[in-house]
């Protein structure tokens, strides 16, 4: 028996169904696994998932239906994909958080220079977009690619191109409309 394993059955909430719940464990803990990675895409992360999904089955075991394999295992499916949508959600909110609002004062090579007063003021319009626009276009000045981008907002890269366009444009007329 794995550590894991033992840490389920420790918190299950009826000892009587430490068997069936073994068994179900062992037969669903790779599809809770494949449906995890498939949308973190990232191997520790998905084991986290596995982890978090098993300890909620442990924790109300006897309330889950498993009759039906079938119904069973979409369940589970069901499970892991909100928490796995939870979490990128959740990284992608902290990573926004660090976004600053103001440029950095590193310096910069004299012909990309840009006065003071276009970085203020592309500044500003960049926080007065909507979200959709402001948190592509800020990642983007932070240096991350667009697959980046779309990874960590959980979008597709086509979907980071075209916003990264609009905004773009958006400040551009912005611009030159003040001047």
């Amino acid at each position: 028996m794995t550590a894991l394993l033992a840490l389920y059955l420790s918190v299950l909430d009826d000892r009587n169904f430490e068997e069936d719940f073994t068994e179900v464990y062992n037969t669903y803990k790779r599809l809770v696994y494949h449906t995890a990675y498939k949308i973190m895409d990232d191997s520790y992360l998905a084991e986290d998932m596995l982890q978090e999904v098993f300890l909620y089955v442990a924790k109300n075991f006897s309330k889950i239906h498993r009759e039906n394999c079938h119904e069973l295992a979409a369940y589970l499916v069901s499970c892991s994909r909100s928490r796995a949508y939870d979490m990128l959600r959740k990284q992608r909110e902290e990573l926004l958080e660090d976004v600053p609002n103001e440029p950095d004062a590193a310096p910069v090579p004299d012909d990309a220079a840009v006065s003071t007063d276009n970085i203020e003021r592309l500044t500003e319009l960049i926080g007065q977009m909507k979200p959709m626009y402001r948190d592509p276009l800020r990642l983007l000045a932070m240096g991350y690619t667009n697959r980046e981008i779309a990874k960590s907002l959980g979008l597709t890269d086509e979907v980071v191109r075209t916003r990264l366009f609009r905004g773009r444009k958006l400040l551009w007329k912005e611009m030159n409309s003040h001047e």
